[in-house]
C-alpha cells in the first residue's frame, strides 16, 4: 500500500501571503482563519501553529506590507548610484516596475477603520516622505522646497495606485525619466 503524499508544512509567511491576497481581492473583513485554511488546503490547527489569533495575523500582515512595499524600496534606492536626479528616477522605476503601491489602496481603506493599521500607515508615510525629502535635499533643494517636492511626488505615486483607469506599465516606465526631471527642475 502506497503512502499518502505529505502536504508540505506551511510557513508563517504562507499564511501572511494568503491573507494579503485576500485583503487585496476582497478586503479586510474576508480575512478569516477558517476561510484561509480552506484556501491553503490545511486545517485551522496549522494557523494556530504560527499565530495566537486573528489580531496577531493582522499585525503580521501590516508589518509585511511595510517590509515588502516600503523597506525594500528604500533599501534598493540607497543602493542606486548616480546623481540625485538619477536616484529619484531609479527609485520611481523600481516602484512602478515592481508595483510597490499596488496594495496601498486596500491597506489605507483598512486603516480608515482600524487604529492598529492606521498607526502603521502613518509610520510608513513618515518613513517614505522622510526618504524622499532626503533625496530632494541631496539634489540641492532647500528644506522647504525638498519637502514640497517630496510630498508632490509621493502624492502623485500614491494617486496612481488609486486611479481606476491607469496608463499601462510600459507607458509609465517610458515616461519616468521625464517625470523625474519635472519633479527635480528648479524653478
Amino acid at each position: 500500500m502506497a503512502d499518502k503524499p505529505k502536504t508540505p508544512r506551511l510557513t508563517r509567511e504562507s499564511w501572511i501571503k494568503a491573507a494579503f491576497d485576500t485583503l487585496f481581492k476582497e478586503g479586510i473583513d474576508h480575512i478569516r482563519i477558517e476561510r484561509l485554511a480552506k484556501t491553503l488546503k490545511v486545517t485551522k490547527g496549522s494557523f494556530y501553529w504560527h499565530f495566537k489569533d486573528r489580531p496577531e495575523l493582522l499585525e503580521a500582515l501590516i508589518e509585511y506590507w511595510n517590509e515588502e512595499m516600503t523597506k525594500t524600496v528604500l533599501e534598493n534606492a540607497r543602493m542606486f548610484h548616480g546623481d540625485p536626479v538619477q536616484r529619484i528616477f531609479s527609485t520611481l522605476k523600481d516602484i512602478i516596475s515592481n508595483e510597490k503601491t499596488k496594495y496601498d489602496p486596500v491597506v489605507r481603506a483598512w486603516a480608515n477603520h482600524d487604529r492598529m493599521a492606521k498607526r502603521h500607515v502613518e509610520k510608513v508615510d513618515r518613513l517614505r516622505l522622510s526618504f524622499l525629502i532626503e533625496l530632494f535635499s541631496d539634489a540641492g533643494f532647500n528644506a522647504e522646497d525638498a519637502e514640497i517636492r517630496a510630498r508632490m511626488l509621493y502624492y502623485y505615486v500614491l494617486g496612481e495606485a488609486f486611479v481606476t483607469k491607469k496608463e499601462s506599465q510600459a507607458i509609465r516606465l517610458k515616461r519616468i525619466e521625464q517625470k523625474a526631471k519635472i519633479f527635480t527642475t528648479k524653478v
